[in-house]
């Protein structure tokens, strides 16, 4: 690719959504010398189940500054959007709010979540920025805010729903040398994996020393991807040949049609 600085950018709906299901590729952009930017479209504001210990404004912001924490990690920046978590609507203020911010970091490559997905700030967030990539490149449309020359690619990561249509494995990641930096991005949100997302089978986790919380979640992690590795190890045998039994653990991501194409150089530079 041509010689100047890249940039990818990671959508989520929620703070640790970005980084957690893309960290492999993140750190492995970072890594090549490309700026690697991180949102969360809504604040995270009810991810808890005591109302007493988090206000609705005191768990949003500790939910920012988690996500700040991971995106020096990731060597980049994490930004969080102000919508109400477990509220977000596909709507035309929320679509400017983000035309205009992808507008004005013009990256090359949108990382975000398909429209199938059992959370309605998922399917909102995935149908935001579906309705927002052809609309980026429309100078007219708030001609304030300089319209893009081309849409980026577009890829989702990967997720198991079958309905509409299953998950399409196009592009093939191996992240082995990165699986520390997910699970330190992962560690970063505590009020999610550390307490939160325990409730409510395994609350005797959250007085766990924070060592062995970090032991559990490593091995979750481990799990997850160790799986991904076996489901779709025929895709990494078409892909690498000879050398598939090299690749280690793998990220897989769908590439969007609603984007630009990749090219033959940017796959290439994803998957080796």
């Amino acid at each position: 690719m041509e010689d100047r600085q890249y940039k990818v950018l990671s959508i989520g709906a929620h703070p640790d959504d970005a980084d957690t299901s893309a960290g492999g590729l993140l750190a492995k952009l970072h890594a090549k010398g490309w700026d690697v930017r991180l949102v969360s479209v809504t604040n995270g504001c009810v991810g808890h189940y005591d109302p007493e210990k988090y206000t609705e404004e005191k768990l949003a912001a500790t939910r920012r500054v988690e996500a700040a924490n991971s995106g020096k990690v990731l060597g980049g920046r994490y930004d969080v959007f102000n919508n109400p978590d477990g509220r977000l609507m596909a709507g035309l203020k929320e679509r400017e709010e983000l035309i205009r911010y992808i507008r004005e970091y013009s990256p090359d490559l949108i990382i975000t979540n398909r429209l199938n997905d059992y959370h309605p700030d998922h399917r909102n967030t995935a149908q935001l920025v579906e309705d927002a990539s052809y609309l980026l490149t429309v100078p007219c449309l708030y001609p304030d805010c300089k319209a893009m020359e081309h849409m980026p690619v577009i890829i989702y990561w990967h997720d198991s729903f079958k309905r509409p249509y299953e998950f399409a494995p196009d592009i093939v990641v191996p992240i082995g040398e990165y699986f520390d930096t997910i699970v330190k991005c992962a560690c970063c949100h505590e009020s999610q994996y550390f307490d939160w997302m325990l409730w409510p089978d395994n609350m005797d986790v959250v007085t766990w020393p924070k060592e062995k919380k970090i032991e559990r979640l490593t091995q979750r992690f481990d799990r997850r991807l160790t799986r991904q590795r076996a489901e779709y190890d025929e895709v990494v045998r078409a892909k690498f040949g000879k050398d598939a039994d090299k690749v280690g653990l793998i990220e897989v991501y769908e590439i969007s049609e609603y984007g630009e194409e990749p090219s033959a150089e940017l796959m290439e530079l994803l998957e080796k």
